[in-house]
């Protein structure tokens, strides 16, 4: 399963537990004891989604995760030493592809536990430089295995460091000795399920990865196991040399500290913003005047610095409203999934992770929108939307999972959804191919 000896030890020093993701026309109990038969696991299984109960080297768990689809359910697994655990994931795949599918939406997220005191490491995992491991990792030589399909709803596995960025963005002097130490107390690094690495249970001594997805994924066992290993021998050396770095990470560090330094020059004042993205208009309170737009641009430069950066907006009309203290985007295309917070768009195409936002008039795909205000005439597909305002009328909805308090009505025209919680109102419209689990 590995490449060579040398690397056995690697192996041998590490655990791994998963979550399958998959399609079966049979129901929970059946699904359950297919599993435990094939792999000789004790397979606990729940009609709903269940996060109390953690999974165990002798107790699997099955349940139903509806996020994706009304079918689809889930297998987690404990963690297990890495050979034998490998030898459960290929059963598993066999299984899945004997007693069910996987769509676009489906995908395999791998836990991943190295042991540094038998490895001898200078760092235990919960201590991963997490800049030093995102410099490192060749994701485009895993991306060419798993490649999405860009209508659909698959997650798009995107390098967080262009995200990461100092607490104190414009006070801060970035050099390459400051980044080489990436201190947690000067830079965030943002969390989203946009991202394939999740460093969310790092404090566990777990790394979460969650690359193997797609179509017909338990078709592509050689892939799904080149890419762990690939994770593991690469959590190690980052490991090995958490805060050393060689002469062409150095080169890397260089390069992102030079283009860190523009995208803040460029955007530190409005006369520089203005020279160095023309075809983005500001206004303060829909108004051009220069002076007025200086005397607020330190408020809102660091949403504008986000946005160019993470979204890569080169096009747009940005006002900021004094009164409601709002920055609003008109007429721009996101296509980067950026992390987005309190921001409202308008007219615009988005592809965003966003909370306590606003849309109206947008062409939204491929999104996660959470405690935001849905307002009038928008199109979102393949998107998560949970515990949204619907203020407006003219929303259509394709394709998309929502979950809604009870407090909040949907005032949508759904295809092809899946509430999991909702109420709707009297303008709403269901088509016969959206399935509600709990009408409130």
């Amino acid at each position: 399963m590995f490449k060579s000896l040398a690397d056995k030890e690697i192996y041998d020093a590490s655990s791994l537990a998963f979550v399958f993701e998959f399609y079966t026309p049979l129901d929970k109990r059946k699904t359950a004891g297919k599993f435990s038969r094939a792999l000789g696991k004790r397979v606990k299984w729940f009609k709903k989604p269940d996060t109390s109960f953690e999974p165990t080297f002798e107790t699997f768990k099955i349940a139903p995760i509806y996020s994706h689809g009304y079918k689809e359910i889930s297998l987690s697994t404990g963690f297990m030493p890495y050979h034998e655990a490998v030898h459960m994931f290929l059963k598993v795949f066999n299984l899945i592809e004997a007693i069910g599918y996987t769509t676009d939406r489906c995908k395999v997220s791998t836990k991943i536990k190295l042991d540094s005191d038998a490895l001898e490491l200078s760092a235990s995992l919960h201590e991963l430089n997490k800049f030093k491991y995102l410099l490192g990792i060749d994701e485009s030589r895993i991306l060419k295995m798993w490649p999405s399909d860009l209508k659909e709803n698959s997650a798009v596995a995107q390098n967080q460091l262009r995200f990461i960025q100092p607490r104190d963005l414009y006070n801060t002097v970035v050099t390459n000795r400051l980044v080489e130490r990436m201190s947690p107390n000067e830079f965030s690094f943002p969390e989203s399920e946009f991202f394939a690495n999740d460093f969310s249970e790092i404090g566990r001594d777990n790394l979460v990865i969650s690359y193997i997805r797609g179509k017909d994924y338990v078709k592509r066992k050689k892939e799904s196991i080149e890419t762990i290993n690939y994770v593991i021998e690469h959590l190690y050396n980052t490991l090995k040399d958490n805060y050393s770095y060689s002469i062409e990470e150095k080169r890397k560090i260089e390069r992102i500290v030079e283009e860190y330094k523009t995208a803040v020059n460029s955007t530190r004042t409005y006369l520089g913003f203005k020279s160095r993205f023309p075809e983005i208009e500001l206004y303060v309170d829909l108004r051009g005047d220069q002076f007025l737009i200086e005397s607020n641009y330190p408020i809102i430069r660091e949403k504008i610095f986000k946005l160019i950066v993470g979204g890569g907006i080169s096009e747009a009309i940005i006002n900021y409203d004094t009164n409601r203290k709002a920055l609003q985007i008109k007429n721009a295309k996101v296509s980067r999934s950026i992390l987005a917070e309190s921001i409202e768009f308008y007219d615009c195409e988005l592809e965003i992770d966003a909370k306590n936002c606003l849309f109206d008039g947008c062409m939204i795909n491929r999104s996660k929108l959470a405690e935001s205000t849905v307002f009038s005439n928008n199109s979102i597909k393949n998107s998560k939307i949970l515990d949204c305002n619907y203020l407006g009328k003219g929303n259509s909805i394709k394709a998309s999972f929502l979950d809604n308090s009870e407090d909040k009505l949907i005032n949508a025209d759904l295809s092809e959804c899946l509430v999991y919680n909702g109420r709707f109102s009297i303008d709403s419209t269901i088509d016969k191919n959206t399935t509600i689990i709990k009408k409130l």
